[in-house]
């Protein structure tokens, strides 16, 4: 009695769950088979949140499906998923399901997404209930039934074209997706293999069949055989394929790279031009500041040796005429005044060097100044201009390039700085003391023989021996000034050669350093340009 009654209450208890678990059993046994549908999008706006992968096989090779988020609406939070997947793809399917054409800015968003790696083939999905199909002559043709399909093609293929260029657009197809979709979701003995939860699409793929003869019927209508055998001939080709899409990489970022290159050395060429200007000008400036000093400081010196013989000549007149009767004391008072002239006269030579020097150094400082001025502002103009570009930035590949534009042009802003380093002239007069001192050896002979040997009255011989004096200092005097104007000469020479050296030649070198710039622009541009061309050579599929 204790068996029995055990057991009767182990049916109890456990038999409603063994008869659930039978009926659960049951139902997988039916459904084993259906598995479609399930990845369907079901019209919810973003149904794809994700990167998917699906494997598949063909001819003995692996491939991969990747289905992406849509890129009509606010996609930028799966920007970086998408971008990840495009990246591995070498054929990009763009569905457009909204029986219009596509607008500009999402063919700008395949374009930015494609980045060069792949070719895009466009399928214009078109939507149709199955009483869109009820009669034969709605039957015949895809493009024909749903009259804005035509339209709807050519016009998707414009603007990814006029987009991407023709040469990245491998095809563009009508399709019914659910039609075609509905006629291949069948298992090996007829019946449907989507899945239960689904009602929507078996819904749909029996009403379907109810206008379609077969199943055939269905997926041919659909255009579905088309798109297969685009994937097939992808897939069959798709090496040669991955090689070509490599390829156009390389073109497009070799274009890009040297796009960016030109509009960069047209940038440098009119900005070089505009400060070549202002350094041509500044340089004119300085010359012209030289040609002022030169003109200045030889008629300051001439005027101060001048002024020197003009007071010996009458000192001397004085001397005679105050001791006509002591020869020595003529002679000690006109060297007295030749001893104290000269030192006057070497510091009124060493008062307008440096006078002239300093107002010349100050002329050159405000000229490089000026420029120093310009271009700054020449810079600011053109940081406004690149900020006011910013949209087009230049492609990763300028990484590798070892120069950096913007180490040129900022060497004006120094030049203020170096401009006049090492300028100056040393307080030099070549011979001076030689030379009038020379004066009173001869000064003194004429003196001599002209106090004894000149006859007549007092007045006379004070007026004969004044005019010897004086022609002797007259003579004395031409000797000097031709040998001080050559000194003079080679002072300006000495000075004009120092600033040749130090700042007209620096700012010709800062000229010459921005066009070695441009020269290294069509030097880099043309090496790209070479090996842009020489890709492009290579036969289809090799590299």
């Amino acid at each position: 009695m204790r068996e029995q009654h055990s057991l009767s209450e182990l049916v109890s208890d456990r038999l409603p769950t063994l008869l659930k678990q039978q009926k659960q059993l049951e139902q997988m046994q039916r459904c084993a088979g259906q598995v479609d549908g399930e990845i369907v999008g079901t019209g919810q706006a973003d149904f794809t949140q994700d990167n998917v992968i699906y494997q598949f096989s063909h001819q003995g090779k692996r491939f991969q499906l990747i289905d992406v988020p849509g890129i009509e609406g606010n996609e930028s939070k799966y920007e970086a998923m998408v971008q990840a997947a495009i990246a591995k793809a070498h054929l990009v399917f763009y569905v457009n399901g909204t029986n219009k054409k596509p607008e500009e800015k999402t063919a700008q968003k395949i374009k930015h997404y494609l980045n060069r790696d792949a070719k895009v083939y466009a399928i214009c999905n078109l939507r149709g209930k199955a009483d869109s199909y009820e009669f034969d002559h709605d039957r015949e043709s895809l493009e024909r039934t749903h009259k804005d399909a035509l339209a709807t093609r050519e016009q998707t293929r414009e603007v990814l074209e006029g987009i991407l260029g023709a040469e990245l657009v491998s095809g563009c197809q009508s399709l019914q997706g659910l039609l075609g979709f509905t006629s291949v979701a069948f298992d090996e003995r007829g019946l449907t293999s989507i899945h239960p939860s689904r009602a929507d699409l078996l819904k749909s793929q029996r009403a379907y069949k109810q206008d379609f003869i077969s199943q055939q019927a269905m997926r041919s209508f659909s255009q579905l055989d088309k798109l297969h055998k685009v994937i097939g001939d992808g897939c069959a080709n798709f090496e040669v394929d991955i090689v070509e899409s490599n390829k156009r990489k390389v073109v497009r970022l070799l274009q890009d790279t040297v796009s960016d290159l030109r509009k960069q050395r047209d940038e440098h060429t009119a900005f070089a031009e505009k400060i070549g200007a202002e350094v041509k000008e500044c340089q004119e400036v300085i010359r012209k500041s030289v040609e002022d000093f030169e003109s200045s400081f030889s008629s300051k010196r001439r005027g101060a040796l001048d002024r020197f013989f003009n007071q010996l000549t009458s000192a001397a007149r004085e001397a005679v005429e105050e001791h006509f009767s002591n020869k020595d004391d003529v002679a000690r008072v006109i060297e007295q005044h030749v001893e104290d002239g000269q030192e006057q006269l070497s510091e009124r030579l060493e008062e307008i060097q440096e006078q002239q020097l300093a107002e010349l150094s100050q002329a050159i400082e405000r000229a490089v100044k000026r420029l120093q001025e310009n271009a700054e502002r020449m810079s600011f103009q053109q940081r406004l201009s690149e900020a006011a570009n910013s949209s087009l930035s230049l492609s990763s590949a300028m990484d590798a390039i070892s120069f950096n534009i913007s180490d040129f042009g900022g060497f004006l802003l120094s030049v203020g700085g170096y401009a006049l380093s090492g300028f100056g002239i040393g307080t030099v007069f070549p011979g001076i003391g030689n030379i009038v001192g020379a004066i009173v050896g001869g000064l003194f002979g004429l003196l001599a023989a002209g106090l004894s040997y000149v006859f007549g009255g007092r007045a006379k011989k004070i007026a004969d021996a004044q005019e010897q004096v004086a022609k002797a200092i007259r003579a004395e005097r031409e000797k000097v000034t031709e040998t001080f104007k050559r000194d003079t000469k080679e002072m300006l020479a000495k000075i004009k050669e120092q600033i040749e050296g130090s700042v007209l030649r620096q700012l010709s070198s800062e000229r010459d350093k921005m066009d070695e710039v441009t020269a290294l622009f069509d030097e880099k541009i043309a090496s790209l340009q070479a090996l842009k061309n020489q890709v492009e050579a290579k036969p289809y599929g090799t590299i």
